[in-house]
């Protein structure tokens, strides 16, 4: 499968950060981009480790989601929501892309899947959505719309995804996915590892039909993925939260209020900019809400 991604690799050409599939394009025009409140939102968890060897499981509202997405409520979003399920334990979760899944399924399967949910909800029906994905869930993200875009046997013919915005997701991959695949063998370990079949497969900025919008985040607080991991991909949007703010891997998708230090840089910008500014769950919101910038 990997290698099929690879051969299609080499013959597709992103010319700019929102450009365009042209190949395997729906016949009718794709939605409008627009800044918007409005639009479905994807809530794409990752990945779940227990040291006594538990099934992997999420609760996706109480325990992962349910901060950020009521603060949305609170600033105006609109959309419905979709909190992924993908494990076996999960609970709360109201899109189940994969029963009884385990740390076994790979993160390029688990895209299809998620490829597959939003065509047959909204692509198919011309209408565009948001992605919102925390560590792993930006891998299975950017495999969706990679699977998509090599026109890759079994997935759907075309996707309209308008943002996407990943969260401290190992782009460039971690040392921790590489102790975990040597200690447990666990094939999603392995797909996190740095150097990986699947990383180096994987399109930088993969576009969707109607052009997709990434905005990475990360935070030097982060001791799981690297910041530069998590900004670690070609992308229209860079924000990195500086250390010694208590933005940990398993809470910066969390946070919604107060006001933290952070150097961002936009594809329209020739420089970064640095200086005090909205916490990661609103940065987040934002980067959704406008279609090309943020």
């Amino acid at each position: 499968m990997l290698k099929r991604i690879l051969a299609c690799a080499t013959a597709a050409v992103l010319t700019t950060v929102l450009g365009v599939v042209a190949m395997g394009a729906p016949a009718h025009a794709a939605p409008a981009r627009n800044d918007s409140f409005n639009e479905p939102v994807y809530f794409v968890p990752g990945f779940t480790f227990d040291l006594l060897g538990r099934d992997p499981a999420h609760h996706c509202w109480e325990g992962y989601w349910k901060s950020t997405a009521d603060a949305m409520r609170s600033w105006g979003w609109t959309g419905s929501y979709h909190t992924v399920s993908f494990y076996k334990g999960d609970n709360g979760c109201n899109t189940v892309i994969r029963e009884n899944g385990d740390r076994d399924v790979s993160i390029y399967e688990l895209g299809r899947l998620l490829a597959w949910n939003i065509y047959s909800s909204y692509s198919k029906n011309n209408i565009s959505v948001d992605i919102m994905a925390h560590s792993m869930g930006g891998l299975i993200a950017r495999s969706a719309l990679t699977g998509v875009a090599a026109h890759a046997s079994g997935w759907p013919p075309y996707l309209y995804v308008e943002d996407v915005v990943t969260i401290g997701t190992p782009h460039r991959g971690t040392s921790q996915a590489s102790l975990c695949a040597a200690t447990y063998g666990y094939r999603q370990c392995s797909e996190m590892s740095p150097g990986s079949p699947l990383l180096n497969a994987l399109y930088q900025s993969p576009q969707s039909a109607q052009g997709t919008d990434w905005t990475l985040i990360g935070s030097d607080d982060d001791d799981t993925v690297s910041t530069e991991s998590a900004l670690g991909m070609t992308a229209g949007h860079y924000l990195r939260y500086d250390a010694n703010q208590g933005l940990e891997h398993s809470n910066v998708h969390q946070v919604t209020s107060g006001s933290y230090y952070q150097r961002y840089k936009n594809y329209y910008e020739a420089n970064w900019v640095a200086g005090w500014g909205a916490p990661p769950a609103r940065s987040a919101n934002n980067s959704l809400y406008f279609w090309w910038r943020w």
